[in-house]
């Protein structure tokens, strides 16, 4: 599984994938998230792997801006039509890797990852790239990387990787230079 195939199992599943996320996880992910992004109105917010726009729409009434990358055509157009819907006016989506983001460095206040870690080709690299885009004194926060044991999730979810240790997480955000580094275990869904 490389990135080219992450990226096709996306672009058939995009006008599925808002279905089938409820599944894995709910709207309490977007409230964590702009909890441990200490989200605020003044911020911009780089939201990687943005697919259907979910966290981008739940976003973007507490920030000022979002900048949501994804890899996938498709689900960026499902996410335009998601966030056009819900009058979100206040969000810049762009087709690019999660490993190299299309945005110049220092951009945003903080970066958020739900449910992308695991597609990533090289996690250190992905988390190397959010610190980048972020401010210094910015956040990076990510969610869903608990290491697991369902081998079915390679299929059916085009997952690289089945999660990591809490001691490789510890690494990817050393990697990045990030100078704290907090995990918990946000018991959702």
């Amino acid at each position: 599984m490389d990135s080219a195939d992450v990226r096709a199992f996306f672009e058939a599943v995009s006008a599925d994938w808002d279905e089938m996320r409820s599944s894995f996880y709910n709207e309490a992910v977007i409230d964590s998230l702009a909890q441990h992004s200490r989200a605020e109105r003044s911020m911009a917010v780089v939201d990687v792997g943005t697919g259907t726009g979910f966290v981008a729409a739940g976003l973007a009434p507490a920030v000022g801006r979002v900048l949501g990358v994804d890899s996938s055509p498709a689900m960026l157009s499902v996410a335009r039509e998601n966030l056009g819907a819900l009058g979100v006016d206040n969000a810049e989506l762009v087709q690019g890797d999660i490993g190299r983001i299309p945005f110049a460095s220092a951009t945003a206040d903080a970066a958020v990852a739900n449910m992308v870690l695991h597609h990533a080709p090289e996690p250190s690299s992905m988390l190397v790239e959010m610190a980048r885009v972020t401010r210094p004194g910015g956040w990076v926060a990510i969610t869903d990387e608990v290491e697991h044991p369902y081998e079915w999730m390679r299929t059916e979810q085009a997952d690289i990787w089945l999660g990591f240790a809490e001691a490789e997480i510890a690494g990817f955000f050393a990697d990045a230079r990030l100078v704290e580094y907090g995990y918990a275990s946000l018991g959702m869904q």
